[in-house]
This record gives C-alpha cells, structure tokens and sequence, in this order.
C-alpha cells in the first residue's frame, strides 16, 4: 500500500521534474545528505554511549554501533517514527555484556527522555512560527498547539518523575492491582517497574556530566534533522528557506512523523505530508518528491545494514525456546 501510494503521488507529481530536481543537487548534494545522516546517527548513538558509560556498563564503542543500526531499522519499519527499536537495542547489550536488562533499558529511557527534551527545543520555535503564519488554518494552528501541549507535559512529567525519584509508575501499577483481578500479576509488575525507576533515577544522579554531555549530542542530532531541508533548496536550487520556514517545516515534519508514520517508513503516507508542507511553503511538489528519494535512498541502506546485523544476531530467526536474560536479582526471566 505505502509502494503503490508513493508510486502514484510521484507519478502526480511529474518524475520528468522530480528527476531534473536531483540532478540539480549532483554528487555534492549527495555527500552533503550522506555527511547529515551519518553525523546525526553518530551524534545520536554517541549520546548512549556516554549514558551507558555513566551507568557502568563498559561496552566498546564499536560494539554500540551494531545494536544501535539494528533498533533505528527496527524503528524504521514500525509503525511510530520514534520508537519500536528499544528493546533491541536492550536485550542486544543485556546479552553482550551479561548486564540486567532493567540496568540497560534505563539508560535507553533515560536516552529516550533526553531526545524528546531536544525535540521539544526546535518544536517549540516552529510551534511560535506556526501561530503566526498567515498561511495556517486556524484549525490547524489548534492541533499544532493542542499537539505541543501534550508532548511538553508528557516530557516534563517523565523528568520530574525520574529525577525526584517518585516512582510514579510502579505506585500506579500497584494501586491498579488492587482494584483489578490478578494482583499477584500487577504486583510483579510493579515491581519490575519500581526497579526500573530506580535504575533511571541512578542513571541521572550518578552521572550528572554524562547526561548532560549526552544532551548536548541530543540538541546536534535534533539540529542535523532540522537543517536537512536547508541542504537540498540549496544544492537544488540555489536558495534558502527563511528561518520561520525552516522553523515551521521542522515542527509539522515531526507531527507528520506522529500520525502519518503508518506504513513501513512512512512510505507515501508521511512523502504526501511532505510534499503538503512544501507546498504551503510555495516550493514545488515536485521538489518535495525529490527531497524524499534523496534523502530515502540513504535511510534505506541504513536500514539495510540494520537487518542484516538483526539477522547475523539471529533476532530475525524462528528459534526453539524463548532467550533468557538476568534481570535485577530475581533470577533469569524468560
């Protein structure tokens, strides 16, 4: 389905133009986007790297590369632009390093809490632009605000949880638990939960200057993404978006990546988004349509080398049993 819409939206769109569009961006646009997509996913894993570093777990850095690839392909695939890669990435290192799983899924929340932080930053320039852009609806003007509101509570409330240590999560597990049936059920659950905000709580206390470093390495790869469609107007074009532009592609980009991220990649359904904000922008659609062959071309063999290693690790095999990893002193879990 996402094949055949992308097929036909290009096809709309004209492919003569779309092809006369990439050929304007040349070999040295295309350094330029493999350049931005791998500095921004190194910036990115590094950022785990020091949280893992932080929370003693002494893993070599060419061996966060691989579960890293293997979790944003995973991420890529499902249907949520954010997230769907993170238990990979946990149970891959749990097993690497013989570490719990509740010690290393913290430093991925942790990691996970501190993008969204980052996101909320250059969210919040695009949001202002937004409010007073001439060209929005005023309905749509109401989602972007409703939709910010919502992600900047749900943020701030995570921090608050986590750096105060309330443990919010497993007294609400338990409180539920007794109120529903299977209170033994819930009451595992949340312990598994308390230990986990424990182990978030340390991540964030112990380590102060790896969470911060590991912020500042958020806020690059946030930035890398923003000026991704600066790069290609200028390689195309010759031309510069103006900050509010820039600015208010970045904002509705992330919300088309919340609600249209569907299909495998978001194919056709986030590419059609796109090509909408281009052209409230007054850039062609068929610019939009090249911006995302550009820029999928190199997601794609990212996401390629991430299956591959998902199969190497065997994580893509039907195999007999269910893997088992430590989890706090409870004994193995299956």
């Amino acid at each position: 389905m996402g094949l055949g819409l992308f097929a036909g939206l290009l096809y709309a769109s004209g492919p003569g133009r779309v092809w006369q569009e990439l050929r304007a961006v040349g070999v040295g646009g295309l350094l330029a986007v493999v350049g931005n997509v791998a500095l921004s996913f190194f910036a990115w894993t590094l950022s785990w790297f020091l949280l893992l570093r932080g929370a003693g777990i002494a893993l070599p850095w060419k061996k966060v590369l691989s579960p890293m690839l293997a979790g944003s392909a995973v991420t890529y695939l499902t249907p949520s632009a954010y997230v769907g890669g993170e238990p990979v990435r946990v149970y891959w290192v749990a097993k690497e390093t013989g570490v719990s799983l509740a010690r290393v899924a913290a430093t991925v929340l942790v990691e996970r809490l501190l993008a969204g932080v980052s996101l909320l930053a250059f969210l919040a320039l695009g949001g202002f632009f937004a409010f007073i852009s001439p060209t929005m609806a005023p309905a749509d003007k109401g989602a972007v605000g409703l939709g910010l509101g919502l992600m900047a509570l749900f943020w701030v409330l995570g921090l608050v949880a986590f750096l105060g240590n309330r443990r919010w999560l497993s007294r609400s597990l338990g409180a539920l638990g007794r109120w529903v049936p299977g209170r033994g059920a819930w009451a595992r659950l949340a312990q598994s939960a308390a230990a986990m905000e424990h182990q978030i709580h340390q991540v964030f206390a112990r380590c102060p200057g790896h969470a911060l470093a590991a912020l500042l390495l958020q806020l690059l790869t946030v930035f890398l993404t923003y000026i991704r469609p600066q790069m290609f107007l200028y390689f195309a074009r010759q031309a510069l978006f103006t900050f509010p532009q820039l600015s208010l592609f970045f904002t509705l980009n992330v919300f088309i990546g919340a609600f249209l991220w569907l299909t495998p990649g978001g194919l056709g359904l986030a590419d059609g988004g796109r090509a909408g904000v281009f052209r409230l922008l007054g850039i062609p659609v068929s610019s939009a349509f090249a911006y995302n062959l550009l820029f999928r071309f190199v997601e794609f063999i990212q996401v390629g080398l991430g299956l591959y290693l998902l199969m190497r690790q065997g994580l893509l095999r039907g195999q007999a049993g269910r893997p088992q990893v430590p989890m706090e002193r409870g004994g193995p879990v299956q």
